[in-house]
Formats: structure tokens, C-alpha cells, sequence
């Protein structure tokens, strides 16, 4: 049951970054595009083309990661690692503070995520199979 609510709740986190995507490509305007690291440096347009690409990264890798794990590939586990760093990067570069209370959430969720996988080694091998 656990195992199932993590994975739930990995996929749904993957999902979310659907709603970072829409102001990125200007869709929706719910959400700062504003990265307080990238904007200055690089400009609006190349800012939102880079939040384009890590929120969209992010969110397949966290699904191929959900897919995987079910299917119990090998690989699994590096696409999964790989999605929570790069939302983690994301989140990070795209901060808005209080303006962004979801930023928070993402933030704790990517750091337990990164900590269930490289720290508790969450769930063992020998338990799924791979």
C-alpha cells in the first residue's frame, strides 16, 4: 500500500509540472516565468524556453520513472533521480518566494524524493525486483 501511494504520489508531482509548462509557453498566467538567477542573465524569451524544457523534462521523467518502476526496469530508479534534480534545479532557479507557496511543496517533495532514492535506498532492489 505504501508502495502504491508513493507512486501515486510521484506520478501526480510529475503531472503538476504541467501547470509550471503553460506560463513558460505562455498559455496561462498563474505563474511566474520570472527565474531570479536566469532573467537577468539571459532575457524573458530564452528564460521561458529553459523553464519550458525543465518542466517538461521533469514531468516525463517522473512518469517514465512511475512506468518503469512498474514494469520493473533497470532504470528506473536514474530516470526518477534524474526528474527530482531537475525540478529540484528548477524549482530553485524559478523561485518567487511567498508569491509561489507551491514552490515550497515541490521543493520538500524533490529533497524526499532525493533522499528516499540515494539516502533510505527506498524501496530495496531485492523487494521490486530490480
Amino acid at each position: 500500500m505504501v508502495t502504491f501511494v508513493s507512486l501515486a504520489a510521484v506520478a501526480m508531482h510529475g503531472i503538476g509540472h504541467i501547470l509550471f509548462l503553460g506560463p513558460a509557453l505562455g498559455f496561462a498566467s498563474w505563474g511566474s516565468t520570472h527565474s531570479w538567477i536566469l532573467t537577468g542573465l539571459a532575457g524573458d524569451g530564452p528564460t521561458r524556453a529553459i523553464a519550458a524544457v525543465v518542466w517538461t523534462s521533469s514531468g516525463v521523467l517522473f512518469l517514465a520513472g512511475v512506468a518503469g518502476f512498474m514494469a520493473q526496469a533497470d532504470w528506473w530508479r536514474a530516470a526518477t533521480l534524474a526528474a527530482a534534480i531537475i525540478s529540484l534545479a528548477g524549482t530553485i532557479a524559478y523561485w518567487d518566494g511567498i508569491k509561489q507557496p507551491s514552490g515550497a511543496a515541490a521543493l520538500l517533495f524533490n529533497l524526499l524524493v532525493l533522499w528516499a532514492l540515494i539516502v533510505a535506498r527506498w524501496p530495496a532492489s531485492t523487494a521490486i525486483g530490480s
